[in-house]
């Protein structure tokens, strides 16, 4: 009987519809982007000053919804941090109107290169944490830099409304004990222990008019509070449990510098006067943290990344990375090294946790290294950096050897340069950089990406993202005031989302913009799409939805057939249907 094959043909098509149509919905995640990155939006389009100088963005997507994404960034022209909220996962941006920085500390630049100037992390029930230096005039007024306080502000209702703690305070503090508490490095949110977020937030210290030979090294230190950003407590030393431990501190005054010395000398040339600090080298106080950057795993424990530094020794030291760890809310810490002492590291890197790897899960570096420059051989390129990865399966005891991410011409030496690191809740890694390999000679950059869907033991082919170099002669990105900071990226499973300034817009025939360092600059986004996700500008979606209609169409086609094929048929008139017989069969 042909009614059977007929009713197959409907269901076989039903099927093909409900399997695209369940695509278009969120499938399982695919192992590789469906496309290329989507059309850039210009996120801060809403704002037509031809002065205006954006920051490049930190994002975070709220875990209770991906659609929802947010973005804070610094407005160069006020001196205020702010932030961007999309709720259509980038395809459109609002700039919200609350302000994260207390009234009284309104003011947010904090630092020059290499940084964000507000790192934002989720809580518990989507509540957003932003972390931010603050400062009014009168804190500037000291001199040096002058007082610059922390703050870590609080929204549940995505950035429509604040409260705002002050987590260092240093107002009206002078001479010795004036503080720069800049920049914040990161924020890291606990909210799997206790009954209330712990928030963890880093930063660099340093007390400017206490000099040689008894200066203080900038330090990297952590603030927590167990209330949800309420309160917090007082900030502790990060590099202290590493200091502590004389081998290390050998490691660090002894290791060779990148200067030239006689053969078999390694040792630091001390500054006297005698009963000095500098008179000493081996002690802990000479020997400190710079650029902090912090996670947190699904245990609770914490783990912070920063980069040695010292003070009052002549040669300095040299750079090397490490790890500090807490098991217990911040109460103790201890320190593993995860990258050798070396003449040129950069500084830089960020670090981020992933479940994959192990029973204790990963902990992931990403940094910027010079791989011309080392221990032996000092005539390296200043500009020529690479991305590396480093990771931890064991809790941050032991580090891997560094893994090169950038996959451009070694010979050409293009620069990759302060990366980010993201990871989706599907474990998928996503790291992003800027990468000088497609600039004519503007003196341009790009952003760069690579992924890893095996917890980073291999990653993708680098794809660029920006569509267009970014022409570097004109905003704030290195023009006397070199206000550069990484690429911001935030990852879901079905998609990795990208910020960054651009100068695009600059219109070179005002007087008031054109020139060297002139120009506007301005934050765009875009994203490369794992799954088809509604909404956007990507052409995925129109394909997916074009398949969708299509075999709607072939549906209906189907069924016109069947229907036809039916009435053609001998036998199939209404008579012989009333007569009760049977059709013959088609040979």
């Amino acid at each position: 009987m042909l009614k059977p094959r007929y009713g197959r043909r409907l269901a076989l098509a039903g099927v093909a519809f409900v399997a695209v149509a369940q695509g278009v919905a969120g499938a399982a995640p695919t192992k590789a982007p469906l496309g290329p990155p989507t059309q850039p939006v210009q996120a801060t389009k809403a704002d037509t000053d031809p002065l205006r100088t954006y920051s490049g963005p930190f994002m975070a997507v709220d875990p209770a919804n991906s659609d929802n994404v947010v973005a804070s960034f610094a407005d160069f022209r006020s001196r205020r941090c702010g932030l961007m909220r999309s709720t259509d996962g980038g395809s459109s941006w609002k700039k919200l109107d609350a302000s994260p920085a207390n009234n009284s500390y309104p003011s947010c630049i904090s630092n020059n290169s290499n940084i964000f100037q507000g790192p934002l992390a989720f809580g518990r029930n989507s509540t957003l944490y932003y972390g931010l230096a603050g400062w009014d005039v009168q804190d500037r007024a000291v001199g040096s830099g002058g007082n610059v306080n922390i703050l870590v502000a609080r929204s549940n209702d995505l950035g429509d409304t604040w409260q705002t703690t002050i987590v260092r305070n240093v107002r009206g503090a002078e001479g010795e004990k004036v503080e720069n508490n800049r920049p914040v490095g990161n924020i890291a949110v606990d909210s799997k222990s206790g009954s209330d977020d712990i928030v963890y937030i880093t930063w660099q210290y340093s007390t400017p008019f206490v000099v040689a030979p008894n200066a203080n090294p900038t330090r990297a230190v952590v603030a927590v509070s167990t209330n949800g950003g309420r309160n917090f407590g007082d900030p502790v030393n990060l590099s202290e449990a590493a200091w502590a431990d004389a081998a290390n501190r050998q490691k660090a005054i002894q290791s060779p510098t990148a200067t030239t010395l006689a053969p078999g000398v390694t040792t630091t040339t001390l500054l006297a006067p005698a009963g000095s600090r500098a008179a000493q080298a081996d002690q802990p106080a000479n020997l400190g943290g710079r650029n902090p950057a912090i996670t947190v795993d699904n245990k609770g424990n914490a783990y912070a990344l920063w980069f040695n530094t010292g003070a009052n020794l002549n040669p300095g030291v040299l750079t090397g990375e490490w790890v500090s760890k807490t098991s217990d809310g911040g109460k103790t810490w201890t320190a593993s090294q995860a990258g050798p002492m070396t003449p040129y590291t950069g500084g830089v890197g960020r670090i981020a946790w992933s479940p994959g790897g192990g029973p204790q899960g990963t902990v992931n570096i990403v940094s910027m290294v010079n791989p011309s420059v080392n221990a032996q051989n000092t005539s390296g390129v200043a500009s020529n950096f690479d991305v590396v990865l480093k990771q931890s399966t064991d809790g941050g005891k032991t580090w891997s050897e560094p893994k090169t991410l950038n996959d451009d011409d070694p010979k050409q030496m293009y620069a990759q340069v302060i990366p980010m690191i993201s990871v989706a809740p599907n474990g998928r890694l996503d790291v992003a950089w800027w990468d000088t390999r497609s600039d004519p000679g503007i003196r341009g950059n790009d952003v760069y990406y690579s992924y890893s869907n095996d917890n980073g033991k291999t990653w993708s082919k680098n794809q660029r993202i920006t569509d267009r170099t970014i022409d570097r002669k004109l905003g704030v990105w290195g023009n006397n005031f070199d206000m550069s900071s990484p690429p911001g990226v935030a990852s879901t499973n079905a998609y990795a989302i990208f910020g960054w300034d651009d100068t695009r817009n600059s219109d070179l025939t005002s007087p008031s913009t054109a020139g060297f360092g002139g120009g506007t600059q301005d934050i765009y986004t875009a994203a490369v799409q794992f799954e088809v996700v509604g909404g956007g500008t990507s052409s995925t979606v129109k394909v997916a939805l074009a398949a969708v209609v299509g075999l709607l169409l072939v549906g209906l086609v189907l069924l016109g057939v069947g229907v036809a094929q039916k009435r053609q048929l001998p036998g199939s008139s209404t008579k012989e249907k009333a007569t009760g017989k049977e059709p013959a069969k088609v040979k």
